[in-house]
């Protein structure tokens, strides 16, 4: 079976968010058969504070079936709903 990707980039501005997406979603992807294959992390910092930051994920699963299962699951689908990111997360499956 061929593999699939996602192409994922969020933008997160509240650090807290951000930390907590980092902490509590790689993980998870982990967990569903999700695979890092590139990541890109840019932080909007200067030396007194830290506003959140862009990451850009690409992230490697068994079938295109596997991706769409993970990022339409409800678990995954909730937990963006619940802290506001629908708008915010996008994803492109190849």
């Amino acid at each position: 079976m061929t593999k699939s990707y996602w192409l994922k980039k969020i933008s997160i501005p509240n650090v807290d968010l951000f930390l907590e997406y980092i902490r509590t979603v790689l993980p998870w992807i982990k967990s569903v058969g999700g695979v890092i294959v590139k990541r890109d992390l840019i932080q909007e910092s200067n030396s007194n504070e830290w506003d959140g930051g862009h990451l850009g994920l690409v992230i490697e699963f068994e079938s295109k079936f596997a991706a769409k299962k993970a990022f339409y699951s409800e678990v995954f689908q909730k937990y963006l709903q619940s802290r506001d990111l629908m708008e915010l997360v996008t994803i492109s499956t190849l």
